[in-house]
């Protein structure tokens, strides 16, 4: 009776210690789909690695809602301590200084002498900002144009603010046909600021590639060509280049807004940002519309990103930290 009581008690335990690891292992391969759920505002975001390198992670969380003048948040500019956005087509022909503590708008700012047909981008070297009125969903437009503000204008404490602009026209050389084209290569809604050139980046929707172009700083009427190109298998809707490393960031989305991504790009020779070191990250999900707009650097592991209102996703400012 002793040694049939003593095998049933050591059956018993090996059936314990079996549950145990069983509910170990669950947890354990549940652990990252916890931790990714802990804040209902954060998004996972890994890339899968390649043979020879782990994985990239970044962290993205959400910081505060924006007003309803930001509800098409479509560009961000950090500079000199201050976070600036504004809406794309159909919205005001104004910038909007946000309190990146609360998401509250500090100071409206209205370009008196020009509207906003798209404005689609936005970046700063120490003297202006450069608006990119170049937004071309249909690839018909015939009045591209960087809109080119002084910041000293911009000092003023009142709420309101009036300044006129400077404009740098421009129009693609690879262009023959202005046609209404939905799928078009010429649409372009991002930007960086990088020495004495402007860069802007298309979103190209028939090959979900992009090309770089590059224009002066100063005011004039330009025909510009390709720089280099980048099959970054999405659209670009955002550029952020990071002053102290070099970095660039391009922001995009799919088809239909949704797998969100940022590629980031470094250790590259002169202004050839697509030449060595490439890496994308996946921040969105494939059930998401999460309409990722607008994206900066604020240090070099740090980044801040705006998205517009969708019916998934009220429009935010998101804090990105690498």
């Amino acid at each position: 009776m002793g040694n049939r009581q003593l095998a049933i008690d050591n059956g018993q335990r090996r059936a314990g210690l079996f549950i145990i690891r069983k509910v170990l292992a669950i947890a354990y391969c549940l652990l990252p789909i916890i931790m990714s759920s802990c804040n209902k505002n954060a998004h996972p975001a890994t890339d899968p690695p390649a043979a020879d390198k782990p994985a990239a992670k970044i962290i993205v969380e959400g910081k505060h809602s924006l007003p309803g003048q930001l509800q098409e948040s479509s560009g961000l500019c950090y500079t000199d301590g201050s976070l600036w956005s504004f809406g794309d087509s159909g919205n005001p022909n104004s910038i909007y200084k946000i309190d990146s503590a609360t998401g509250a708008i500090l100071q409206t700012v209205t370009i008196a002498n020009y509207p906003n047909i798209d404005w689609e981008s936005i970046a700063a070297d120490s003297l202006y900002l450069y608006i990119g009125d170049m937004g071309n969903n249909n690839g018909n437009r015939t009045d591209l144009k960087i809109l080119r503000i002084k910041k000293a204008d911009l000092l003023s404490a009142s709420a309101q603010v009036s300044v006129m602009a400077d404009s740098i026209k421009f129009s693609y050389t690879d262009q023959t046909s202005f046609s209404y084209n939905s799928n078009t290569n010429f649409d372009c809604e991002a930007m960086v600021a990088v020495g004495n050139n402007l860069y802007v980046f298309t979103k190209d929707r028939g090959d979900l590639k992009t090309r770089c172009y590059m224009l002066p700083k100063s005011p004039g009427t330009y025909a510009v060509s390709t720089v280099s190109g980048f099959d970054v298998s999405g659209r670009i809707t955002d550029a952020a280049y990071n002053k102290v490393t070099g970095e660039l960031a391009l922001l995009g989305y799919m088809s239909q807004k949704d797998n969100s991504f940022i590629w980031f790009f470094s250790n590259y020779p002169g202004d050839h940002f697509f030449a060595d070191s490439s890496r994308r990250v996946t921040i969105g999900r494939s059930s998401d519309e999460w309409q990722t707009e607008g994206l900066d650097y604020i240090s070099p592991t740090r980044l801040l990103l705006s998205c517009e209102t969708t019916p998934a996703h009220a429009a935010a400012l998101y804090d990105i930290q690498k």
